[in-house]
């Protein structure tokens, strides 16, 4: 028995049956259905879907434009769980067209994938894209700015805008760069704009039905510039009255030391606006007066430089009048040796018609009046002579005759 034991052959068949003991107990329990944890639940098959991701296209992009290809697809994956896991937070695989070998023309390609574990089932949706691979074509355009006008502030107006550079570099696809019909910078404003815009912005490019063309464009950006004003004209000022000043009292002038003001608006405004017009109330005024009155904004204008202005009224008692008739005419330095005669007016009477404030007007009596006729230094003869009034101050007069003629003789001498 001994020696049977010490047979390398009986050692090397005990050591193989406690080495397939060993695996057996291993693997029931490590993988048993009673063990506590389950690996094998890492191998059981899932189904994913990894979205958005980037296509790579291969072909000769210096001297060709392709069309057609989305820049995303969405990849399906099915496997073991734990290399759909992988897959999903990775994204370390690619999906690419390759175009290398293929003509200018229309084709339908296949999207295809690499770097991407061979255990898992791979479906790229969509899985085909029909593409237009074309002859790459540069053409210089000139750029049209643009904005929304009715961002504009009340009154204010744009002028024409300025783009620099006035030009861009637009390349595509031959076929495309036909189809170009307008190539636009959008400024992009928000508010309301009262000053000038200075803003870079996008430039766009569209066809004639306003669809936008998949084509490369240099610059991206331009800078446009567009003059905000708010246009102004001169125009004068009319001053009207409201109301009736009082009995006695009569308006002589209405002035204003501003007869011109400032007023600011789009110009279609502008155009139809004349003149201002404020109006004063004189119910109440019974001295010289200054006031200050607000303008009224016509519809559609913004601002007015000044928008008040200041109104000078100048009065004066109310006026009345009344005629004193036969008025006997007297005379002065008449030489002692001479007789006078007048000839005319007829009756050696004239008549005043006297002016002034009622009060003093009920005063004058035909007794406070003297028409006088100077003669001295006169000789004998026909004379025209002056009339001159003497009488009240505070009243005017006016005679029915300036004049008087009178003759003058020498007195006989007894």
């Amino acid at each position: 028995m001994d020696k049977f034991m010490e047979n390398p052959w009986f050692v090397r068949i005990i050591s193989m049956l406690l080495a397939i003991l060993l695996f057996v107990t291993a693997n029931d329990y490590f993988g048993g259905k009673n063990s506590g944890t389950t690996p094998n639940d890492m191998e059981n098959a899932n189904t994913d879907t990894i979205t958005n991701v980037p296509v790579e296209v291969y072909y000769d992009s210096e001297n060709l434009v392709v069309t057609g290809i989305p820049q995303t697809v969405d990849v399906k994956v099915e496997g073991q769980r734990r290399f759909v896991e992988a897959a999903k937070r990775q994204r370390d695989f690619t999906v690419y067209v390759d175009l290398s070998d293929f003509e200018i023309g229309k084709h339908r390609v296949q999207f295809l994938y690499k770097d991407i574990s061979d255990k898992l089932k791979v479906t790229i949706e969509p899985s085909y894209a029909d593409i237009s691979l074309q002859e790459k074509v540069s053409k210089e355009f000139g750029v049209e700015a643009e904005f929304n006008r009715s961002i504009l502030a009340e009154g204010f107006e744009a002028e024409r805008p300025d783009v620099d550079p006035k030009t861009v570099r637009i390349t595509g696809a031959k076929d495309v760069i036909d189809k170009i019909s307008y190539v636009k910078a959008t400024i992009d404003a928000s508010g309301l704009i009262s000053d000038t815009i200075k803003q870079y912005a996008k430039v766009t490019v569209l066809d004639r039905e306003l669809n936008k063309l998949d084509v490369i464009v240099e610059p991206e950006s331009v800078l446009v510039t567009i003059p905000v004003t708010n246009p102004r004209k001169n125009v004068p000022v009319k001053i009207n009255t409201t109301g009736t000043p009082p009995d006695d009292i009569h308006i002589k002038t209405i002035s204003t030391v501003t007869p011109e003001v400032v007023i600011f608006g789009r110009t279609e405004i502008l155009k139809d606006v004349d003149e201002l017009e404020v109006t004063v109330d004189v119910s109440d005024i019974r001295e010289d007066t200054e006031l200050e009155v607000p303008l009224k904004y016509p519809l559609g204008v913004n601002k007015i430089t000044p928008d008040k202005i200041k109104v000078k009224i100048l009065t004066e008692k109310k006026q009345e009048e009344k005629t004193l008739k036969d008025i006997k005419i007297e005379n002065k330095g008449l030489s002692s040796d001479l007789n006078m005669e007048i000839v005319s007016p007829v009756n050696g009477t004239v008549s005043l018609k006297v002016t002034g404030e009622k009060d003093n007007l009920e005063k004058a009596l035909d007794s406070d009046f003297h028409v006088l006729l100077n003669l001295s230094g006169l000789s004998a003869g026909d004379h025209e002579v002056d009339l001159v009034v003497e009488g009240l101050k505070d009243v005017q007069w006016e005679l029915s005759e300036k004049k008087a003629k009178i003759r003058l003789t020498e007195k006989e001498n007894v």
